[in-house]
């Protein structure tokens, strides 16, 4: 019997900037939350968009899929986002990809 992943979504929204902090593993069967979750924050008029990653254990490419329509909404949209890196683990995901030095990562500002 496949097991679901463990997978929480923290949301904060002050002074106009939401932030998402994403919790175990980002893939197909959650990746719609996180998505939903980011959508409702821009709804609520947050102009800028954190998401949180560094306790995030695993994506896979629909996270990433995501992750780069973002960016491009946000470029589009004229709001920011910034990613906090995750562990070298996932991170590495990134690098492989090659979308690591395209996508918006910032130092936790918190």
């Amino acid at each position: 019997m496949i097991r679901p992943s463990q997978f929480e979504i923290h949301t904060q929204l002050e002074d106009g900037t939401g932030r998402l902090t994403v919790v175990g593993e980002l893939d197909l069967a959650t990746v719609g939350d996180l998505q939903d979750r980011a959508q409702s924050l821009l709804e609520q008029s947050a102009s800028r968009l954190i998401l949180d990653l560094s306790q995030m254990s695993f994506i896979d490419s629909s996270g990433l899929r995501l992750l780069i329509s973002l960016s491009a909404r946000a470029e589009k949209e004229e709001w920011t986002l910034g990613l906090v890196r995750p562990d070298q683990r996932a991170f590495s995901v990134f690098e492989i990809s090659g979308v690591d030095q395209k996508l918006p990562f910032i130092e936790d500002p918190n």
